[in-house]
Parts: C-alpha cells; structure tokens; sequence
C-alpha cells in the first residue's frame, strides 16, 4: 500500500509539473515527454485535422491522404510543419494489411552497384523489401564527410585502395609517405628513407571548389585527415568510412531509401522524353499534368498526383529484439544480412533472414509549390534516445529551460549522461585495407567492439541550445523556434491518442527562402533579420539521431550535403544523392516497356 501511494504522488507531481519531467517509460523503454505548457505557436485544429482522413473524423490508425503539394501555401513555417506532419502520416497509414509506404505508391530505391547505379524497384503491398545495414554520408561532391570537434564540416579525398600516398612539403615538393607515427593526438609523417616530412601539406584535389577539404591518410586502424594548409583535423565522432548503429538490444539498425511514383515517373520522364524539365523537381499544376501525361501513356495510374515527388530515407530494427515494446512501432517485413557473430571485432554476412522490422526514423523529403528545393522535415520514435538540454517558451510568454534527459533506458542510449556520446563503434570499412572501400561487413571501430554506442540528441528541435539564438526569420529565439515544434506535436498526439503514429516525434523540417537554391550555410540573420538567399530556414540546424548518428552539428543541416558545391542551383541532380544514378525503367528491365502499377 505504501508503494502504491508513493507512485500515485509521483505521478501526481509529474502531472502538475510535467515540463520538469523529461522522461517516461513506456513499456521496456524511457521515452521523451513534452512539456504540455507550450505556447501554441504552430497547431492543427481538431476539425482541420479531421479532413486529412479518407474517412472524416479523425479515427485511431486510420487512413490518411497526402498534403496537395500543388497547393502549398507557403505563408508561414507553420505551413511547413502541418505539411510534414500530414505527410508522415499518409505513409504510415495502415492499408489492408500493410502500409502506404511498403505498397505500389513507393519504389524501392536500390543500393549503387559497382559502376554506382540504382534501380527502382516496384513493390506490393506487404511483401518484404529489402534494408542495408550501413550508411555513407556524402557531401556536395560526392566525397565521404566528417565533422570536427568545433562542428565543422569537411568532405574528404582519399587515395585508391592501398595506392601511396603522398604530401607535399614545405617547399612545396611533392613526397612520398612512408608511414605516420601518432603520439598521443600528434601525427608525424615520415617519408620513404625514414626522415621527418617538414610541415606537410594534403594534396587537395578539389582546389577550384570552395568549401573545405581534406585527405584522409591511415595508420593502423586510425584515420588521419590533413587540410591543404597542413592541418590535422580533429575529428572524433564523425568518420569517413561508413558508420554502423547498433541499439542498445543488440539489433544492428537497417536502412531503406524509397521514392514515391511521381518522383519515378517524373526520373523516367525527363531521363528519356523531355530533359527540358530536368532543371528542377515538379512544384506546378502544369508540371504535374505532364507527369500524369507520360504515366498515362505507359498505363500508369498516379492516385496522389498532388503529392508531387517525394524522396524518403527510414531506420529500422529487428522488432523480435523489442519485446514487449513491439506493439508501439510501425511495421514492414524486411529480408536483411545475418551476420557470423562468433568476433566481437568482425561480424561477416553469411546469409539473410526474412523478418519483421521496426521503424525508428524517417526523412520526408518532398517538393511543394515555389520550393523546388523541397521540405526536409524528420521524425523519430519516442523511445530513441535522450534530448539534450533545451528551452521553449510557455503560455505566459516565458522563456523555460528544459534539462538534459537522464536515465539508462533508452533504444539508443544505456547511459544519458555519457561523457563522450555520438562516438562510432562500428564501421563499414576494413581497417587492414588502406582506404578500402565500404562492405557489407562489420568491423569495431579503433579500440571498440562491435557494441551500441551511447546516443544523444544534441539539437532535440533543430534549433541551437542557445536559447537566444534564431533559427529563421519568424523566430527571434531558439527557444520560439522550438516552441512552434513542441506546439504542433502536441496537437497532433493528442488527436492521435491509441494510434501507434502518436509514438513518434517530429524534430523538424528545414527549407530556404523563397525557394532559393540552397547554399548549404545555416541561417545567419539576428533576431527576425530576413534571411539571404539559399540559407536553411525553419529547424535550421536538423538531424535524425539514427541517420546522422554521428553528424550532428550546430552549423550544419540536410542542405550542407544537399546542395551544389561550386554555384547554388535546384538540379534534382544536386538536391536528391540518389536522382542521377538511378536508372530508368527502360534500362532497368533492358529495353522492355515501363513497369505498371497494380
């Protein structure tokens, strides 16, 4: 009876001060809470919210349509949440034993084969797909990235596999490595004949590119990265080389990068009939006409024509490995790589397993009126990982600080309070092969096993911690800019209550003004100063914890990868990593008519 008593007060007290309560436990896993006294910045009514449904009103897990795209309003960065928000919902809808992402709606965009092509692959609805254990982050030409310890961002060259290496020295001639030895943080590099390299410089090869760059050389299993000047990079929690993510139960996450059919048939379109429209992804009444046109001539039937094209990249786990937990995820079946465990430092594909996968993080992207450089927003499950410290404003108008999450129950987190959080452990990339490239194989990262890392969201709303810092022209502080995300989570969740959808987050969308191409640098204004063209705007400084893990960074966003590297454009060859190498359907099925939709 004590017992009882002591948890009723505890709940009590949460319920009466619950922005000082940060963390929940639903089922086996802690989970964020919101602070429930935000002010209501950015909403959605319960009867606008009732039109999204196929079926008016609102019902749990019910069917949802997609925004019309076509007739985005584009008035303030509200628009850009509920746009979002509707979006993530229609694909995750539930239909007829399935979701919309895992039916004919959605291709499945294939990994790069040697020669760097992908394919779309039709799906039907239900039937498993298939997920990569690994991803590479690349940056606007192309290369691997890394962020340093002070957030910034370099794109890396590297020799080919096992090649020299070479540097230049102080007087400018060119010298063979050969070796590099490390005292402590310190590298030396030595050449041939043994003797100290004077002030060696990286040979960048991307010298008419602004932006930085730098070369990765390799010791042992440490990289080392030196810049055009001379400069060793300190780069401790973003590498080069194909980071992994493990959960803290030991599932390996898993990957799946899909597109929806007008994005697919506007590739085919502009790849094969009319390049003219190659110079920006469709934001138009008549571009989606002609879309619709050429789907309808090679007996296709586009049902969501207004969603226009949208690119989507999702995480995933093996749900056997959540227990009871399992019910609050959304669902696919997947076939994924079983591993030979018996290392702990190599972990070998030897086969593959058809299974049931849990969803723990999505990118939207999608283009929408006047914003050919399309909305990025993102979304994670509740049980992820723990926020750092943050602050929003209330219904008073007050500024209030939200505390760091504690605890050591988090899916990607067994320690919130780990001193060095967002440090790889597991790579892609063999340590025995010099710039090797990436495999389907598993390796410990430097001093590591193959283990879960501790995680921690380090921008939870995309905005920085700072609570004064702006984050877009309609925000004079982080703390507004966060308050207009908290606000609209809140309204949604609270008209989804029993849905499973309710157990995700939204952590932001960013964009830039007007459309502009994007430049790839942050907002830059001071309190409600417009911003310049192709700055990022909204949650100015996003990233998902499960995809960009190891990227976080308070200068940076989707649109440092996501842009041109030399002068800004909206190319769709710029904006997606995936649009040039896909290839049409003609090619794919060699020459044999487009695939039809069922």
């Amino acid at each position: 009876m004590k017992r009882t008593t002591i948890l009723i007060l505890a709940i009590l007290l949460c319920g009466f001060a619950l922005w000082k309560c940060s963390t929940k436990k639903t089922g086996t896993s802690l989970a964020v809470t919101l602070p429930q006294d935000v002010l209501d910045s950015c909403t959605v009514s319960q009867s606008t919210f009732n039109t999204w449904f196929a079926s008016s009103p609102a019902s749990v897990n019910g069917l949802v349509t997609p925004a019309n795209s076509v007739l985005f309003p584009h008035s303030d960065n509200c628009d850009f949440y509920q746009w979002a928000e509707r979006m993530f919902l229609w694909v995750t809808s539930p239909i007829n034993g399935g979701t919309v992402l895992n039916s004919p709606t959605f291709y499945n965009v294939t990994p790069p084969d040697s020669a760097g092509n992908r394919q779309l692959l039709p799906q039907t609805l239900g039937a498993p797909v298939r997920m990569t254990s690994h991803l590479v982050k690349l940056g606007p030409s192309r290369l691997p990235v890394i962020v340093d310890k002070n957030g910034n961002f370099f794109e890396v060259e590297k020799s080919a596999p096992n090649a020299k290496d070479f540097v230049k020295d102080e007087s400018g001639k060119t010298v063979e490595v050969g070796s590099i030895v490390a005292t402590g943080k310190t590298f030396s590099f030595v050449d041939k004949a043994g003797k100290a390299i004077a002030h060696p410089h990286a040979i960048i090869q991307h010298k008419n590119k602004p932006g930085h760059f730098v070369h990765q050389f390799v010791t042992g299993d440490k990289a080392v990265f030196l810049d055009g000047d001379g400069n060793v990079v300190d780069s401790e929690e973003g590498q080069a080389t194909g980071d992994a993510l493990m959960a803290q139960n030991g599932s390996v996450v898993y990957y799946l990068t899909l597109v929806n059919d007008v994005y697919a048939e506007y590739l085919n379109m502009v790849k094969t009939v009319n390049p003219a429209m190659r110079d920006s992804f469709p934001t138009t009444a008549a571009d989606r006409h002609a879309i619709v046109a050429y789907a309808k001539a090679n007996n296709v039937n586009l049902a969501d024509s207004n969603a226009l094209a949208m690119e989507i990249k999702s995480s995933w786990i093996e749900a056997s490995k959540l227990g009871a937990d399992t019910v609050n995820y959304v669902l696919m079946t997947a076939v994924i790589p079983t591993y030979d465990t018996t290392s702990n430092k190599i972990w070998k594909p030897n086969g593959e397993k058809t299974v049931r996968m849990a969803m723990v993080g999505m990118h939207i992207v999608g283009s929408v009126a006047t914003h050919p450089e399309m909305i990025w927003a993102t979304f994670e499950h509740q049980n992820n990982t723990p926020n750092a410290a943050y602050s929003y404003i209330n219904t008073k108008g007050a500024t209030v600080g939200v505390k760091q999450d504690s605890g050591s129950n988090w899916l990607f987190s067994a320690n919130a309070s780990a001193l060095n959080p967002n440090f790889s452990h597991i790579t892609t990339n063999d340590p025995k092969i010099k710039n090797g490239p990436n495999t389907d194989t598993l390796f410990g990262h430097h001093l590591f096993n193959i283990s879960p890392s501790n995680t921690l969201r380090t921008m939870p709303w995309g905005s920085q911690s700072d609570a004064n810092a702006p984050s877009n022209p309609q925000d004079t502080t982080s703390a507004r800019s966060n308050s207009e995300i908290l606000s609209i989570n809140n309204a949604i969740r609270s008209m989804l209550a029993g849905d499973i959808r309710a157990n995700y987050l939204f952590i932001g969308a960013v964009w830039t003004p007007n459309g502009s191409a994007p430049t790839g640098t942050g907002y830059t204004g001071t309190h409600g100063a417009p911003a310049a063209p192709g700055e990022t705007i909204g949650a100015s400084v996003l990233a998902n914890s499960t995809m960009e893990t190891y990227f976080q960074s308070k200068k940076h966003s989707c649109f440092t990868c996501h842009s041109a590297n030399v002068t800004p454009d909206i190319l769709p060859d710029t904006i997606s990593h995936v649009f040039s190498a896909i290839q049409t359907f003609a090619q794919e099925s060699k020459g044999k008519a487009a695939p039809k939709k069922k």
